[in-house]
């Protein structure tokens, strides 16, 4: 019989990987994604590599208006990551922060141009914000009951909803719209009735918005580490079964836990809405409940870990954008870049979570001792 040969490549699980060595690794991956996007970046437009990073500095870094915006956009990205994040702990595998975010949108537009008008700031931004709360929960408790109750597919679920609330956003854009176009246009555009407070003192109005979701952040780290419905979602991702065991109602935690993930959604789309365009359409989220998906897991649900990945995305979405425009070659190779980033980042999982042994095949010490006779011969 045939002996099976050795593996050359064997793969094994780590256990002991301390945690700056994990952090290296991250780091390394991350200088990687840096550099083969400037290597991308010249071989679209040669003699480009330098001028790469030139632009996408600038383009982030430049003066406090960018760069502020640069922190607006990751924000935005990370509270909904943070939306994510309860249902994913859970194992309910949220694929619909876009139409959450969406809905809850509306909600705040729905307040912005029919209250807004008629009642003090204060008061219609509280109205606004309960709108905005009430549609996106609506729109994650929908999946939740039909999960708890008849165990249907989550996924689909949740994704289907998304083009759903794109659907009725658009019908209400057309509905709305005075100029007979599929175009809404700024609403309160004159006394900015219903508004965020504009703080100008860094150049741009989007330092409100930014101390927001500092604060839901914080108080969702908190809510997440040390309330009882943390610890129960946790158990209930860990085993259904020892749930009940321990007397936990896991149909309750599954509906709560969707209504908290709506409930931070809300806060997204209310901050696009009155903080940000002060208008809506159904591109208005523009894939960050998708990309949001990438950094919770990226950032193994944890929530400061989330933040620096959102900040890392925003910003090579941002700066190969700008380098994009600079150069001249199509903004769709920005987008190639940050596709890139992301599969780079995501493969330095893989190292973090297993080893690779190589071991290079050996020659029989027969083999070499009849090649070494004939030589001699």
């Amino acid at each position: 019989m045939k002996k099976d040969r050795e593996r050359i490549i064997r793969i094994s699980r780590r256990t002991n990987l301390k945690w700056w060595q994990k952090i290296l690794i991250k780091a390394i991956f991350v200088l990687v994604a840096f550099l083969m996007c400037g290597v991308i970046s010249s071989l679209v437009s040669p003699g480009s590599f330098f001028d790469f990073y030139e632009y996408m500095f600038n383009g982030t870094f430049y003066n406090t208006k960018i760069f502020v915006n640069l922190l607006w956009q990751a924000g935005l990205l990370f509270v909904i990551a943070i939306a994510l994040t309860p249902a994913f702990k859970m194992k309910f595998w949220n694929i619909g922060a876009e139409g959450q975010c969406l809905m809850g949108g509306l909600g705040a537009l729905i307040g912005l141009k029919f209250i807004a008008p008629f009642v003090p700031n204060i008061i219609a931004l509280c109205i606004e914000f309960l709108l905005a709360a009430i549609f996106a929960c609506s729109w994650a408790v929908i999946p939740a009951i039909f999960k708890a109750y008849f165990n249907t597919n989550e996924t689909l679920f949740t994704l289907m909803m998304n083009y759903i609330a794109m659907g009725i956003v658009a019908a209400c854009v057309v509905a709305w719209s005075t100029s007979g176009s599929s175009v809404l246009g700024v609403v309160n555009n004159v006394n900015h009735e219903g508004w965020l407070p504009f703080v100008e003192s860094f150049g741009n109005s989007y330092i409100f918005n930014i101390l927001i979701i500092i604060g839901a952040s914080i108080v969702i780290f908190l809510y997440l580490g040390f309330s009882q419905h943390g610890y129960e979602l946790q158990v209930v991702g860990g085993s259904r079964n020892t749930a009940k065991y321990l007397g936990i109602n896991v149909k309750s935690v599954i509906i709560r836990t969707m209504l908290l993930s709506g409930l931070i959604c809300s806060v997204a789309g209310f901050l696009m809405v009155v903080g940000a365009s002060h208008s809506i359409n159904e591109t208005l989220v523009n894939g960050r409940g998708f990309t949001a998906i990438l950094v919770s897991w990226l950032g193994e649900f944890n929530v400061p870990t989330m933040a620096i990945y959102s900040f890392l995305v925003s910003f090579v979405s941002i700066g190969s954008s700008n380098a994009a425009a600079w150069i001249g070659y199509s903004s769709t190779v920005s987008n190639v870049l940050t596709g890139l980033f992301f599969l780079l980042i995501i493969s330095s999982t893989f190292f973090v979570n297993f080893r690779v042994h190589i071991k290079l095949p050996k020659r029989k010490k027969n083999e070499e001792t009849a090649i070494s006779s004939k030589e001699g011969a």
